[in-house]
């Protein structure tokens, strides 16, 4: 491994040192440390698409195991497992590629392939989620076409000190963590804490949709995991200065299910096995006030990453083929210098990130590790940059603009043994009107064009030899906008709906084509598609015990006709989201949750290249706690959940089904 964890450790301590040098003494708070933690922070006078926010009570009640069990009963985000075993998540059927991941504030997915896998991450330590469904402000840099999803850690508040969580469940279920957080009694505050996940296997709802896996139960075959993680963090508030660092270690071993509807006799799954995977994140949080009217923000990050894939030859994993094992060296930070006049807020952002990549392919003809013979190492660099403003301007007391404009910018110095690639680089911009007549309702309108960049992977990876790389990838772009009205002006009802549109150029998708025989596959630039849709949600609580929560999502469109003149079909898209719960407080101790979800039919391509129609789902899941008693003054929850009661079959793509029934049972301390 490119370095040891100690190793890792003593360079984040030596960051965190040098950062806490420079730190102003002083003594009375001026803000929130959760204010610090977001990408993008919040302002009276800016225009944005109003997020979908998920807080901790709002996590606590879905009880999920891992970030990626939130996503899949949301209206407007979908999520699905790819062949490659990452669980990623989909903002209004935008691709993968095209929705980023913030861990508190700075991005997560590992920039050689793009992607972020929110299986992986435990869903205890995370202690807020906000989803951006539309165009993305200034601040998230490039990338971020589709929407983003900010991720925060656990801050320590009041009587809010530690979380603790204790379940077993079905197929082996074990998942226990725990968040401590503490104070000197003045501006320094600490948070330490670690997690637990394993799992034998995922259960199979509908056998029929993975007719080549051997499996002679209901386990779906090589899915077992077993990861751990730790995290920390460390804070100061200050009268002029707010700071806090952050730093989480994961280390997972686990079984990437083959995508069952191909049969190995004809096509290729992947037969893989992820032996090690490992990823440090050191994240630096800073807020200055720089004036009376001026503040200084900063947030840097550090990433490494490491992961071994192991492929095998068949179903038994018994036979080994190949081995690719990379390591991820990745160095960020973004700036914001933000300023208010007497007529609104003007914001200067730049934001860099320089990412290394290192991977080494090998293969065997002994069918073992010993017999494994070496490529040479390749190295892979990617540098992106943004810089831009944002200027919010208010217009009277009933209307508010915001404007910005930034350039964004790719390089590959770095391509292992591929030609070089000319730098790429773009113009995003965006403009928004909010109209709030007074009371509590609101409506806006935002409008805007963000750019993707091609991943070095999809550059220059070949994935164990199944693609073919296509040289003239050019960077993705989107054309978004969002028609919203919110009212928020009660605890007993709030409500917010969209109409939205996003018309898309030069979208990357995959290809077939015949080289010396064999069926490769290669990533081009379509032209494009234009797609629309509704969302809308409501919470209603008629009586002070009981919660009902509605929305629902429906979305269509169509791709631009290729050369040919063909439109190629928009997949693994549902048409629809619904999604229905009630929450009942039955007595001072008993909380009983009840969930139903809809998800439309969608397409998909079968190994001839041939249109299917994928299934819609309707699926109901229980939840249940139940207050035991206390320990050292904590609450302690007896927590039950079944998931998917009738054991329904969800397939968000062809050969890859999300898993059927499980139960699992715990204590929760909180």
């Amino acid at each position: 491994m490119l370095l040891s964890m100690r190793a890792r450790v003593l360079r984040c301590c030596g960051f965190v040192g040098a950062l806490l040098s420079v730190a102003p003494i002083a003594a009375e708070p001026s803000g929130s440390i959760e204010e610090v933690v977001v990408t993008a922070s919040e302002s009276p006078s800016r225009v944005a698409r109003p997020a979908l926010v998920l807080d901790n009570e709002d996590l606590r009640e879905r009880q999920p195991v891992a970030v990626a069990d939130v996503f899949r009963n949301v209206s407007g985000v979908s999520m699905r497992t790819n062949s490659r075993g990452d669980s990623v998540v989909r903002i209004r059927g935008a691709e993968e590629r095209q929705t980023l991941v913030f861990l508190d504030g700075a991005p997560l997915a590992t920039p050689w392939d793009g992607r972020t896998d929110l299986a992986l991450l435990p869903a205890g330590l995370v202690d807020r989620i906000e989803v951006t469904r539309g165009i993305a402000p200034i601040e998230y840099g490039a990338n971020a076409i589709a929407g983003a999803v900010d991720l925060t850690t656990f801050i320590p508040s009041g009587e809010d000190r530690f979380r603790g969580e204790v379940q077993g469940g079905s197929k082996g279920l074990l998942n226990a963590n725990g968040l401590l957080g503490f104070d000197t009694g003045g501006p320094w505050s600490f948070v330490v804490g670690g997690s637990r996940i394993e799992r034998d296997a995922e259960r199979i709802a509908d056998k029929n949709s993975v007719p080549f896996d051997p499996s002679t139960n209901d386990e779906r075959t090589n899915t077992d995991y077993s990861g751990s993680s730790v995290f920390g963090a460390v804070s100061y508030s200050g009268e002029r200065a707010l700071f806090r660092a952050s730093l989480l270690h994961g280390d997972i071993e686990r079984g990437i299910a083959a995508q069952g509807n191909r049969d190995p006799a004809i096509s290729s799954p992947r037969f893989w096995r992820i032996p090690d995977w490992q990823l440090t994140q050191l994240t630096l949080n800073g807020s200055w006030i720089v004036s009376p009217r001026t503040d200084l923000r900063l947030t840097g990050w550090r990433q490494w990453f490491d992961q071994t894939i192991d492929s095998y030859t068949d179903y038994s994993y018994s036979v080994l083929d190949e081995r690719e094992t990379g390591e991820d060296d990745t160095v960020g930070a973004r700036l914001v210098l933000a300023t208010e006049y007497d007529w609104g807020s003007l914001r200067w952002v730049a934001t860099t990130q320089d990412s290394i990549h290192r991977q080494v392919e090998a293969a065997t003809v002994t069918g073992d590790a010993a017999g494994l013979i070496s490529d040479p190492l390749l190295r892979y660099r990617q540098k992106l940059s943004t810089v831009g403003v944002e200027a919010d301007w208010q217009l009277s007391d009933a209307w508010t603009s915001t404007w910005g404009i930034g350039r964004d910018r790719a390089s590959t110095p770095l391509t292992g043994d591929k030609p070089d690639q000319r730098p790429l680089s773009a113009t995003g911009w965006s403009a928004g009107l909010r109209y709030t007549p007074g009371g509590d309702w609101s409506g806006s309108i935002t409008i805007g064009e963000r750019t993707r960049f091609p991943t070095p992977r999809e550059l220059f990876g070949v994935a164990l030899g199944r693609f073919l790389l296509n040289p003239d990838l050019r960077p993705e772009r989107s054309l978004l906008t969002d028609i919203t009205a919110q009212y928020s002006g009660s605890e007993r009802f709030t409500f917010d709906a969209a109409v939205w549109v996003n018309d898309s150029d030069d979208t990357l998708s995959q290809r077939s084509v015949n080289v010396g025989g064999a069926s490769l596959r290669q990533r081009y630039n379509t032209n494009g598609a234009f797609t629309y849709g509704i969302e809308t949600s409501t919470v209603i609580s008629l009586l002070e015990n009981f919660r009902t929560e509605f929305s629902f999502a429906i979305q269509d469109g169509e791709a631009e006709r290729d050369g040919s003149g063909d439109r190629p079909p928009l997949l693994q898209r549902p048409e629809e989201q619904v999604n229905l719960a009630f929450d009942w407080q039955a007595n001072r101790r008993t909380d009983l949750r009840a969930e139903v979800s809809y998800t439309g039919a969608a397409l998909d391509l079968d190994d001839d290249g041939n249109t299917v129609r994928l299934p819609s789902s309707t699926t109901v899941s229980l939840r249940a706690f139940i207050d035991v008693g206390s320990v050292s003054g904590q609450r302690v929850l007896l927590t039950a959940a079944l998931d998917n009661v009738t054991d329904e079959l969800i397939l968000p793509q062809l050969g890859l089904p999300a898993p059927g029934r499980s139960v699992h049972l715990g204590f929760r301390i909180n």
